[in-house]
Parts: C-alpha cells; sequence; structure tokens
C-alpha cells in the first residue's frame, strides 16, 4: 500500500509541475531587461503600484495571435503589444488583444500597473 501511495504521489507531482506557468522575474522594466513569453502560454506576474512588465516573445509563424491578460485586482492597466521597432503599437488593451505578427520578428508587450495586484497573461497563435 505504501508502495502505491507513493507512487500515486510522484505521479502527481510530476503531472502538476509539467502544468505549471511560468512567472514573471523581477527586474523586467525596461526592452533590455523583458522575461520571455513562450507562445501558447501563460506567465504568472505580480504588478506594484508605478511598475512597468515588459515581456519579448519571437513568433513562430506568421498570422494572427491573441494575449489576454486577467489580474485580481483591475490594477494592471491597459497593455501594449509592440514591434520590434519598440514604438509601433499593434494593440493596446486591458483584457484580450489580437493582432498580425511576422514569422522570426521580435515582439514586446508591456503592462503598466497602478496599484498592487497578481495577474497572468497569455499569448497564443490563432
Amino acid at each position: 500500500m505504501k508502495k502505491i501511495l507513493l507512487a500515486l504521489t510522484l505521479v502527481f507531482a510530476l503531472s502538476s509541475s509539467a502544468f505549471a506557468a511560468n512567472t514573471e522575474t523581477e527586474p523586467n522594466d525596461t526592452f533590455e531587461m523583458a522575461n520571455t513569453l513562450e507562445i501558447n502560454s501563460s506567465i504568472l506576474g505580480q504588478g506594484e503600484s508605478g511598475d512597468w512588465d515588459t515581456f519579448v516573445f519571437v513568433a513562430n509563424q506568421t498570422g494572427k495571435m491573441k494575449t489576454n491578460l486577467t489580474n485580481k485586482n483591475q490594477s494592471v492597466v491597459p497593455y501594449v503589444v509592440l514591434a520590434s521597432d519598440k514604438t509601433t503599437s499593434l494593440a493596446e488593451t486591458s483584457g484580450e488583444a489580437e493582432f498580425d505578427v511576422v514569422a522570426g520578428e521580435t515582439y514586446y508587450i508591456r503592462l503598466w500597473s497602478i496599484g498592487k495586484s497578481d495577474y497572468t497573461l497569455s499569448l497564443n497563435n490563432l
């Protein structure tokens, strides 16, 4: 019986870690310090008042992508998806956005916080 419980515990631990989301790391206030956001995944973060969180990704295909931001206390305000030139806005939203990308190009997502809030940011191919 102990062997079965041990085996089940091990299977649960391995399977739950496989589904765990990535976590934002500070500092990531600038483009140079941006956290990598994997495509078709989510990242957990925490906004602080006056804090920028910056993420970077490279498009793996040409076409449409979608981001979604859910934030617990609604303190992470509209975020921007930027092209590789870091000035061209592809989308501005506080929740969900779709935008066009080109395979191999670099893109940035920036979030601005007006208060403390936990959030989840996801990025997916469409």
